[in-house]
């Protein structure tokens, strides 16, 4: 192989090396450390967009029809004791579902709820996926 030829080949292997993410974010987790070899297909790192974050919570039946697209609602997190962040509701299930599992009673396991997503448009980088969060609705 010529020189030329052999030069092209490691500069085109060379760029099938670097890794492009999907999109902006911060390094959450690194499953890949420098060195090691990444299996195709594979994650090699966690990334999150904290200015975006979401957060998904349930309601009860007759709690339904007091939720509205773009309602704002304020959002409270034990880290920030006093401290509320404004979210917007964007998703509402269109079905009623039983409540997720991780519910910690029998009583809590048998109602039926409804998901709401909202967005947190909290731009400090204080709030950090996997937060616990309460949500607080108007009566």
């Amino acid at each position: 192989m010529p020189p030329r030829a052999a030069i092209t080949t490691l500069e085109t292997q060379i760029a099938k090396t670097v890794i492009i993410a999907p999109s902006d974010g911060v390094v959450l987790s690194r499953m890949v450390e420098p060195g090691e070899i990444a299996l195709p297909n594979a994650p090699v790192l966690t990334l999150a967009n904290l200015n975006r974050l979401t957060l998904t919570v349930y309601i009860p039946e007759d709690r339904y029809g007091h939720i509205n697209l773009g309602q704002v609602l304020q959002v409270n997190v034990d880290s920030f004791p006093g401290e509320t962040f404004p979210a917007t509701v964007v998703h509402i299930a269109d079905e009623a579902e039983f409540t997720p599992r991780n519910v910690q009673t029998q009583e809590g396991r048998r109602t039926t709820v409804f998901g709401i997503k909202l967005v947190l448009d909290e731009a400090d980088g204080k709030l950090k996926p996997g937060m616990p969060a309460d949500v607080a609705f108007d009566e």
